[in-house]
């Protein structure tokens, strides 16, 4: 009970601390559970999109087989291409301390020869590493340098197979360390 301004004692309601606090409870709760959808609205597209850059996630695997199709080769010329694993030579004249890692792919005249690369593999892998591993850091270190190591090791390949069996080499992957 509480005194008017004449003295006199009336029942008056006083705001007591329920009052407030659930208009201010309800506004709280409105702010979690939109927190929480928003949150989850953005680890929902990140997911999505992390999903879609996966290789193996079914929306990339059309383009997957088309990629495979586009590398058989074109009817313009380049012939069957044939990829050596890479591997890692150590250059000479260094001591040991500089070493190559080396990937190519070769492209050959004609099916007959392709098969006859897979055939003679370890006879290929062989005379890459014995032309590679005559290789200095400055035979090798500049475009041209590169450019020659190309041809020699087109010319090398003719002399296992027959002339020209290898129409051009690709290094896909060329590292000195």
């Amino acid at each position: 009970m509480a005194k008017d301004s004449n003295g006199n004692e009336d029942l008056v309601e006083e705001e007591g601390d329920d009052g407030g606090k659930k208009g201010g409870s309800k506004t709280v709760l409105i702010i979690i559970i939109a927190g929480f959808v928003l949150f989850m609205a953005v680890a929902g597209a990140g997911f999505y999109i992390l999903w879609q850059k996966m290789p193996g996630s079914p929306s990339n695997s059309a383009t997957a087989s088309k990629s495979v199709v586009e590398k058989e080769p074109p009817s313009k010329g380049l012939g069957p291409i044939y990829s050596i694993s890479p591997f890692v030579i150590n250059l000479a004249g260094s001591g040991g301390k500089r070493f190559l890692r080396v990937k190519m792919d070769l492209e050959l005249k004609d099916q007959t020869t392709f098969e006859q690369v897979h055939a003679q593999l370890p006879r290929v892998k062989d005379t890459l590493l014995t032309i590679l591993s005559s290789k200095k850091f400055e035979d090798i270190n500049t475009v041209e340098g590169k450019s020659d190591l190309r041809t020699e090791i087109a010319a090398k390949m003719g002399t296992l197979f027959s002339k020209g069996a290898v129409t051009n080499v690709y290094l896909t992957e060329f590292v000195v360390e």
